[in-house]
């Protein structure tokens, strides 16, 4: 035997207490034979106390007869196996449409850079608060001095946002409470939530908007090459679709003429409304648009020179192309100059502006001018009434105004 190395036999040989030589703490480890087939298995007592050992032991050896008696397995699950079949179930609720694509890429992203790396050999049930912890420091320093300083990934933030970490947290919690439902998991250790600061959002007022679209038509008629004065064109054309509809980015990203509708709403009158289809991180949902998006739905028509919402509809193609007929991926790069030229980069508050900003400035249009109920108006936006309660409460305060004077 290695010098440092100890064993002791209790009942029989059918419990051995040893430790490892090369453990400079002396944790005592324990292996156990269970049953007429000798089976094997072994755990640590997470102790150098040899009296507590003995005692942590005999209540191992007694729980694993209980599984083996009653058929439950024997060994902790990882967290790898239980997050595979979180991740099947997950797959197959997207599939029969109760899951958003979005979100599946979203879980299988997370796991795979983040998770798994630090979580995926460690048994469910050994899982303690000073895992997750421990786990929070290093997804600090993931991309800066950690598991992915090495790796070059354009999207990453080197220093994740509160709002990232809660998302990946909500993802962690998900997993481990599928644990929970299948019985894997004995209890859910202390895990602290996070929670994400709640910024104002960069969103455009009437005069701004006015101006933006207005620099758009300017920027489109300067244009001399045929080809950018196309891309100016259609670019007016989806900031105005996004401020009309409050689309996320990604839902507008995988619009086809399929997905268009002009219906006629049950009011008497037979107004023709606009309703588009998207399919985004909270699953497939109707949007409906505004008298304006309508309009500009109809101008993106005559830009692309279909006859009418059938013509386009036959075609199938992704209502934003490029001149070579190639999907555009996002708008960002001309969003950018176009808010540049405009003088209009950053709000009042010095909050950035991005593409997301005319998702919030329909919400906060909508909430101002168009009377808006805030139930109808999150369903609409794919969101809760709490989130929109959160991120544009300053508006129903304007609302509120003459009662506050």
């Amino acid at each position: 035997m290695d010098v440092g190395q100890r064993e002791i036999e209790l009942r029989g040989g059918r419990i051995v207490l040893y430790t490892r030589a090369d453990d400079r703490h002396g944790i005592w480890q324990a292996r156990f034979r269970l049953g007429t087939d000798r089976t094997l298995v072994r755990r640590s007592t997470k102790t150098t106390d040899l009296a507590e050992a003995k005692r942590t032991a005999e209540e191992l050896y007694e729980e694993l007869r209980y599984k083996q008696r009653n058929n439950h397995p024997l060994k902790d699950q990882t967290f790898k196996l239980l997050a595979d079949d979180f991740v099947r179930k997950t797959a197959r609720e997207t599939l029969e449409g109760r899951l958003s694509k979005g979100r599946l890429v979203l879980i299988e992203g997370t796991l795979r850079r983040y998770l798994l790396p630090f979580f995926g050999k460690r048994p469910i049930n050994s899982i303690t608060t000073a895992d997750f912890n421990e786990y929070d420091e290093w997804r600090l320093d993931y991309w800066t001095r950690g598991y992915g300083a090495d790796k070059v990934v354009a999207t990453a933030a080197a220093v994740p946002s509160p709002k990232t970490l809660v998302m990946e947290q909500s993802i962690l919690r998900q997993i481990l409470k599928h644990g929970l439902e299948q019985g894997s998991l004995k209890q859910l250790a202390f895990m602290r939530a996070k929670r994400a600061k709640t910024n104002r959002r960069g969103a455009f007022d009437v005069k701004e908007y006015r101006l933006l679209v207005r620099t758009a038509r300017q920027r489109s008629n300067e244009a001399e090459h045929p080809r950018v004065k196309r891309d100016r064109q259609l670019l007016e054309l989806y900031v105005r679709l996004l401020v009309g509809t409050g689309m996320r980015v990604g839902e507008a990203r995988g619009l086809t003429w399929r997905d268009v509708e002009l219906i006629h709403t049950g009011n008497g009158k037979l107004t023709e409304t606009l309703r588009l289809w998207v399919d985004g991180k909270t699953g497939k949902r109707a949007v409906i648009g505004t008298r304006a998006a309508k309009n500009t739905l109809k101008k993106l028509l005559a830009h692309y020179g279909w006859k009418d919402l059938d013509e386009a509809r036959a075609n199938g193609n992704g209502l934003f192309r490029n001149s070579k007929g190639e999907d555009i991926g996002t708008f960002e790069v001309g969003f950018g100059k176009l808010m540049e030229a405009a003088g209009l980069d950053k709000d009042r508050h010095g909050n950035a502006r991005t593409l997301y900003s005319l998702r919030h400035t329909y919400a906060t249009f909508r909430l101002l001018y168009g009377g808006t109920d805030v139930y109808l108006l999150a369903r609409n936006m794919g969101t809760s009434v709490n989130m929109i309660e959160q991120h544009y409460g300053h508006v129903s305060t304007t609302l509120a105004a003459d009662k506050l004077i």
